[in-house]
């Protein structure tokens, strides 16, 4: 039945129906964005308006159609709807569709379809609130060792190292950062995203995960300092986080976690002829 699905033939169908459930569990994601820093359920109670409390119907709940239908307002109060939710939810099937054109449906699809949608809310919740949850990232190294068992290209023994090769790059770096300057250069949410990362892309590309982040990063942060002329970027960052008592730190600091998360899925997604290039003697 799979090998039909994925037929040339089928194929075009599949990736449809791949397509409209990374858009509704894409509108799932923005529940899970908004409420989790709340510490509020993110099953129950039903989606609502946050302004006016206005109860969302099911035809207000279609992803990306509904909030054209509506022109992006709310119906009960006409309070904007952010342009953020139809952009998760557009995002994440798109990801979902390049994931499928990479993996095919398959077991491992699975797998890469719950790290895509992980590292989105993860990415989204550190860009609002510069906090990174473990509960929400954790998973992703049980979930990477079961990934690596149905992998054709990474296998259990990598997963295990890359786990600890994306926490351990990170947790030095913050040793050495903090034994040279005396100040705090990274949080541990970093570490456990590059380590969940790790998982599933294994030790061998963590290097090239580390190169994008950081080429993004500098990119937006150049990009907010220079076009938006952003004073300071994360909002929630303070001096005791840092360690230090210079306001400059806080002016300069940046959230690495949502472009180790980018990186991330970037990678993974990756046809398997451009990594053989990148590094020949591995793939």
């Amino acid at each position: 039945m799979i090998d039909v699905l994925n037929s040339g033939q089928m194929a075009p169908f599949t990736a449809a129906v791949v397509f409209i459930f990374g858009l509704l569990f894409g509108s799932f994601l923005n529940v899970c964005i908004y409420r989790i820093p709340l510490k509020k359920s993110i099953v129950f109670p039903p989606s609502s308006c946050t302004k006016c409390g206005h109860v969302i119907k099911w035809y207000e709940n279609i992803p990306v159609l509904s909030w054209l239908f509506l022109r992006g307002k709310c119906s009960g109060c006409g309070d904007k709807i952010s342009l953020i939710y139809p952009f998760i939810e557009l995002l994440n099937a798109l990801l979902y569709l390049f994931a499928f054109l990479r993996f095919g449906l398959s077991i491992q699809l699975i797998f890469i379809l719950y790290f895509i949608s992980a590292m989105i809310v993860t990415a989204m919740i550190d860009l609002k609130t510069q906090f990174v949850y473990p509960a929400v990232v954790l998973p992703l190294a049980v979930t990477g060792l079961a990934f690596s068992y149905f992998s054709t290209e990474t296998t259990i023994y990598q997963s295990l190292f890359g786990i600890l090769a994306g926490a351990g790059i990170l947790l030095f770096a913050i040793l050495v950062f903090y034994i040279v300057t005396r100040k705090i250069g990274m949080g541990l949410g970093d570490v456990y995203i590059l380590g969940a990362i790790g998982a599933y892309s294994g030790p061998f590309k963590i290097p090239l995960i580390l190169l994008f982040a950081s080429l993004a990063g500098t990119l937006f942060f150049i990009a907010a300092k220079l076009i938006f002329k952003k004073k300071r970027l994360a909002d929630n960052v303070t001096m005791s986080d840092l360690n230090t008592t210079d306001e400059k730190d806080l002016d300069n600091a940046i959230y690495f976690g949502p472009f180790l998360a980018l990186a991330g899925v970037a990678v993974m997604l990756l046809p398997y002829e451009i990594l053989n290039i990148v590094y020949p003697s591995i793939f």
